[in-house]
């Protein structure tokens, strides 16, 4: 996917490589694969496009890091913070630049109608995704905490069920030659299993050694994100905790300035006292109960979408992700 020649790009395309080369899991690309081998389909007609999605996903990263402020990714220190915002969002920029032009050259590899279709998916995955990290910033900057499980679950499915599953299921199932109706219903079931993978991001976020995870621990809290379990624990809590917690994730996680005011920032005590809500809460416990019935339902339905597949390790994957979405430790 690399230029032939990059030796006067000032060194963009070697720190595109970074976050690939750190250790990941490669989930969207691998999920591609084994929808488009389980319904029939050859490795060449998905290949270019899955390395797309992951290059797609580093991208996110990059940018989803200096909006965060975040210190580590995978257990190193993240894009921005090694070499400063200005080259993280070019190096961004960059590689949604590469994406395009294998998504073109799928009209010679797969034919126009599947290309196009490909490159529909993609399109669509790309804008929910901006929508959806839009809506969080919103919501954090806002520091509006008046919303529910329901506003969550709409949240999630924008933001990380479209570009993590959706899509890389869907660009599968088109590069397999399944028909509209059969793609749609892979996408529409795939949903719940976006949701249980990113509840259970949230309670490693706060539950996982700080090796383990490779992310800042701890970070939702630090930044306010709007996760179930915060809204859970936030719903159960006393009036006079309630509003505590309310009044420390309103708070900056770095010196901020707002309508002119000087806002203090988060202490190390305030956010152990959000871990101690939390706790006593049983919102953790709260979360998984809801990520494990989401995980459910994509397997039941993915039992009766599959009936006609030929018995394959590419389906076995397909089954024992759901498993893997809600056990994982990173």
């Amino acid at each position: 996917m690399l230029p032939p020649d990059s030796s006067h790009t000032g060194g963009l395309y070697k720190l595109m490589l970074e976050y690939p080369l750190r250790h990941g899991k490669a989930l969207r690309p691998a999920l591609s694969i084994a929808v488009c081998r389980a319904c029939g389909g050859y490795p060449a007609a998905i290949l270019p496009t899955a390395a797309v999605l992951e290059l797609y996903h580093n991208a996110f990263l990059v940018h989803d890091d200096v909006e965060d402020q975040s210190d580590m990714r995978r257990s190193e220190p993240t894009l921005f913070r090694k070499y400063g915002t200005p080259i993280a969002v070019n190096v961004g920029d960059g590689m949604l630049a590469m994406a395009i032009q294998p998504l073109l050259d799928n009209i010679e590899r797969v034919g126009l109608g599947k290309a196009l279709k490909i490159l529909q998916i993609v399109s669509r995955m790309a804008r929910e995704t901006a929508e959806g990290q839009m809506i969080e910033l919103d919501w954090v900057r806002a520091a509006n905490w008046m919303h529910g499980n329901g506003d969550y679950i709409r949240l999630v499915y924008k933001k990380s069920a479209w570009y993590t599953f959706i899509a890389p299921i869907m660009a599968g199932a088109v590069a397999a030659g399944l028909s509209d109706t059969e793609v749609s219903r892979l996408g529409r079931i795939t949903i719940p299993l976006g949701i249980a993978f990113q509840i259970q991001d949230d309670i490693l976020n706060i539950s996982s050694s700080e090796d383990s995870y490779g992310k800042d621990f701890c970070g939702d809290l630090w930044e306010g994100k709007h996760t179930l379990i915060l809204i859970h624990a936030l719903r159960c809590s006393m009036p006079s905790e309630r509003s505590k917690a309310l009044a420390i994730l309103r708070r900056p996680q770095t010196a901020t300035v707002r309508s002119g005011e000087q806002l203090n920032t988060k202490s190390e005590d305030e956010v152990a006292f959000l871990l101690e809500i939390i706790e006593r809460s049983g919102s953790v416990s709260y979360a998984k109960m809801i990520a494990q019935r989401y995980a459910n339902r994509f397997k039941r339905d993915l039992q009766r979408t599959s009936r006609s597949w030929a018995p394959s390790i590419h389906k076995d994957f397909l089954f024992e992700l759901a498993d893997y979405t809600i056990d994982r430790t990173n």
